[in-house]
């Protein structure tokens, strides 16, 4: 099943995150879609991007994301996001994360939405 509205991809996003599915969440990218996994950094494609969140969801942690607004366009929407992600360190130490994020998503021929850009600092 796919993503209807722009709206819920935050929820399946961080509702993925928090069950450790990879899957459910590089599902919510376009097959070559854009992942900001750090400022500077462009990943694109899903391979990629899988790689990249590897790194998060090492830290076995809880995603927590609050949508600030959905724009929609003609077959693309804005949207803008406040998160909080927070888990444990390699180390064993507490981990703590806060952004921003900026995502552009896609309208499929299908009728699904996907991101096609994802900036989870990009309002930082």
């Amino acid at each position: 099943m796919g993503v209807q509205r722009p709206e819920d991809i935050h929820h399946l996003f961080s509702s993925a995150f928090n069950e450790g599915n990879v899957d459910a969440i590089i599902a919510l990218y376009e097959p070559e879609g854009a992942l900001i996994p750090q400022p500077g950094q462009v990943t694109r494609g899903h391979t990629a991007i899988r790689h990249a969140l590897a790194q998060f969801l090492a830290l076995k942690g809880t995603m927590q994301v609050r949508t600030v607004f959905v724009i929609h366009g003609t077959g693309i929407a804005l949207l803008r996001g406040q998160w909080t992600l927070t888990g444990t360190g390699p180390d064993g130490s507490p981990v703590r994360m806060v952004g921003q994020s900026v995502e552009i998503a896609r309208q499929q021929p299908t009728g699904d939405w996907l991101l096609a850009i994802d900036h989870p600092f990009g309002a930082d």
